[in-house]
């Protein structure tokens, strides 16, 4: 993957609201490694100006040596620690904030993916993004933005003192630069490789770890704990070899580092030794050389860590936003209409439709539904009954044909106004970890204590829920995995009632039920299904009896319509699905 700098510019956008942290963040860190600098500047001088000097009494070098590292001692306390602190402080608070707005960005755009989305991602290799990702993006915050000043800055004054120094002996210090340049130009293109190669790998397990836990039932069902561990170890091992590449030219770049800025020394040692005998060049003077040689190539081992974060960074970012540079399919076209009323009457028109790469899966469908009918989708599966009712949200948009919504084409219809007026009660139901209340209140986060209360009610819910220990404040756990199939069914019901659709949708809502909590749930169903038109996808046909019509799909077509009795006394697909059913029962 080739990596965008315009990715990088774009990030600077996040960061420049807290401009103001960067630069306290950078004035601290210049204050944290310049003051340092004044030391060897003042061993010189008490070597060469008090130690050395014959003219001195030992009282006036005492007097010297007192008031020289008194006042050293007195500037690291006043000045070097507050620049220290506010250095880490605010690098860390505009790391965070900045990333922090990414992360909300991020999301906000995830969330308003269209379904083809989630079809093609994992999500855990989303989840990935959102939180392994931005946390390597942050660290462009904390090191590249200020350390970079920081360490220029840092390079210049020690290059100063050095040049005031001795010019000569100084280009000797520097005579390993050329070689670490080269170096560093190399290595830092065959890091960022490994690093993007590294986060998309990240991802994939990410993604299958999330699947597996997920499916863990069917995992120990087939026996296939064995499988699955072959599978991560053969996953594992091929981002371990990724690893190891990176970890290579990682190591790689910080074993050239350590021998420049170790073999520059000695190289300053002779050249500086050989001044000293021939009296070019003070002892103090040699000291103090030798005590610029850390701070100045200690920036060239953080520009070498610097380049690892960079490509790790990099990486991250190109990954983010290209979730971000994503359009949705579904959105709302440039003058949609928001009605100030909805009847719920649905007219469908030779609607076609294919998922992308795929068979048609909808072949000229057409028919309408009054406000307030019960219209029931019956077929074998596959016959293209959830994708059909899928429609009507727009979750998916069209081949060709139309649906309208009182007269008005769905393409036309705000996205909001269009989804505020369907409701969808699923054959699996979906809690989120928290309260019950708040999985009820997701069908309207503004409803009333009462509300909610009555909605239990309506949903045949409320007396389970009095008999739990903290009622409506009971955890439901991951997916509502601390309460029985009714009752996670009754709860979905509740957050219906709670929404109060035009449109309902029941998914084949009772077909995974007890006969007990069936029955329950049923009485539930119809009390929500009053006044209200009703898309109703059922497996079980007893339950779509009293439906005002009928609609047999078959491989993606209407072949049937009518009520129960019609197609009863037809004898076609419908009488053989019932005859089967009543058989079985």
């Amino acid at each position: 993957m080739s990596h965008k700098p315009h990715n990088f510019l774009r990030f600077l956008a996040y960061v420049r609201p807290y401009w103001g942290y960067i630069a306290a963040a950078i004035g601290g860190g210049i204050i944290k490694f310049t003051v340092p600098l004044l030391v060897p500047q003042i061993t010189r001088y008490l070597l060469d100006q008090v130690y050395l000097n014959p003219q001195l009494s030992t009282a006036a070098k005492l007097h010297q040596l007192w008031l020289t590292t008194g006042g050293m001692i007195a500037i690291f306390l006043l000045i070097w620690v507050p620049g220290t602190y506010i250095r880490h402080y605010s690098a860390a608070k505009a790391g965070i904030r900045s990333v922090f707005d990414l992360r909300c960005d991020l999301y906000e755009r995830i969330l308003r993916m269209s379904a083809s989305f989630f079809q093609r991602h994992k999500s855990g290799a989303i989840v990935s993004r959102m939180i392994s990702d931005i946390s390597l993006a942050q660290n462009l915050v904390g090191n590249a933005l200020t350390n970079v000043w920081m360490d220029a800055v840092s390079l210049t004054v020690v290059l100063y003192f050095l040049c005031r120094i001795d010019l000569s002996l100084t280009l000797v210090a520097l005579a390993t630069f050329p070689v670490y340049i080269y170096f560093y130009r190399v290595l830092g293109g065959k890091l960022k490789s490994s690093s993007g190669q590294i986060q998309r790998e990240i991802a994939d397990i990410s993604g299958s770890i999330q699947e597996k836990i997920a499916g863990n039932v069917v995992v120990r069902a087939f026996n296939a704990e064995k499988n699955e561990e072959e599978l991560f170890n053969r996953d594992s091992e091929k981002l371990f070899s990724t690893t190891m590449e990176s970890v290579y030219y990682h190591s790689l770049s910080l074993t050239v580092t350590g021998v420049l800025t170790n073999l520059a020394p000695l190289l300053v040692t002779l050249y500086g030794g050989w001044q000293v005998i021939h009296g070019d060049l003070t002892v103090g003077e040699l000291v103090a050389v030798g005590l610029y040689l850390n701070p100045l190539y200690l920036p060239l081992q953080r520009f070498s860590e610097l380049n690892v974060v960079f490509a790790n960074s990099m990486a991250a970012l190109d990954r983010i936003f290209e979730i971000i540079d994503e359009e949705p399919e579904i959105v709302d076209p440039p003058q949609a209409v928001e009605p100030k009323t909805c009847s719920g009457a649905l007219d469908f028109r030779n609607v076609c439709f294919s998922y992308p790469q795929g068979e048609p899966v909808l072949r000229h469908i057409s028919f309408a539904v009054e406000p307030g009918q019960k219209i029931a989708l019956v077929g074998h599966s596959g016959s293209g009954k959830s994708t059909l009712v899928s429609l009507i949200p727009r979750f998916y948009d069209l081949e060709s044909g139309a649906i309208l919504l009182d007269g008005v084409e769905l393409t036309r219809l705000k996205l909001k106004f269009l989804r505020d007026q369907v409701g969808i009660v699923l054959q699996d139901p979906i809690l989120f970890s928290g309260s019950i209340r708040d999985n009820i209140r997701y069908g309207n986060p503004r409803a009333s204590e009462a509300q909610v209360i009555e909605a239990c009610k309506a949903a045949n819910a409320y007396d389970f829920i009095r008999r739990l220990p903290q009622g409506l404040d009971t955890e439901v756990g991951e997916r509502g995995a601390l309460l029985s199939g009714g009752q996670k069914q009754r709860l979905t019901i509740a957050r219906a009632f709670l929404k109060s659709p035009r449109i309902l949708i029941l998914d084949e809502a009772t077909s995974s039920l007890d006969t007990e909590s069936e029955q329950l749930v049923q009485e539930a169903l119809d009390r929500l299904m009053v006044q209200r038109t009703t898309i109703i996808i059922a497996h079980r046909l007893s339950t779509v009896v009293n439906a005002d019509r009928i609609l047999v799909l078959h491989h993606g077509t209407i072949v049937e319509t009518g009520t129960h009795a019609e197609l009863l006394n037809a004898g076609t697909i419908y009488h053989q699905l019932y005859s089967r059913q009543f058989a079985a029962n």
